[in-house]
């Protein structure tokens, strides 16, 4: 039998998650890496001041992102991402690719010195149902 959650319970997992991230939180693009050695930055987007709102179903969706228009860029595709505090501490890593994945990338996985990345919409959940 899987674990499941009631509501409540994945509405408190996800913002206990999201509010770590806590105010004027960034979302960063990367080569690669892991929650404790997240690689190389390529674009870095800040989140608003209340990065998320508050969850309902156990997904929370972030608030105003402000897109990185001087990518610092790389000649190889971004492969990860973070969502981490101002400070620069990871609260989440995940994958990203241009489909099926955790975050997907609209315009190609690579991204140049000088670009503009942005994004459009970003959720967490942090359990299933």
């Amino acid at each position: 039998m899987a674990v499941t959650h009631s509501t409540a319970a994945r509405n408190a997992a996800t913002d206990a998650v999201t509010a770590l991230i806590s105010t004027s939180g960034k979302l960063v693009f990367r080569l690669s890496g892991t929650v404790g050695s997240p690689g190389t930055a390529v674009a870095t987007l800040s989140l608003s001041s209340t990065a998320f709102g508050a969850s309902s179903s156990g997904t929370a969706t972030a608030n105003s992102i402000t897109s990185d228009t001087n990518a610092t860029g790389n000649a190889s595709p971004v492969a990860t991402a973070t969502l981490q505090t101002s400070g620069g501490t990871v609260v989440i890593h995940c994958a990203v690719g241009s489909s099926g994945s955790d975050i997907n990338m609209t315009n190609g996985l690579t991204v140049a010195a000088g670009d503009t990345v942005s994004c459009s919409s970003l959720t967490y959940t942090a359990l299933s149902a």
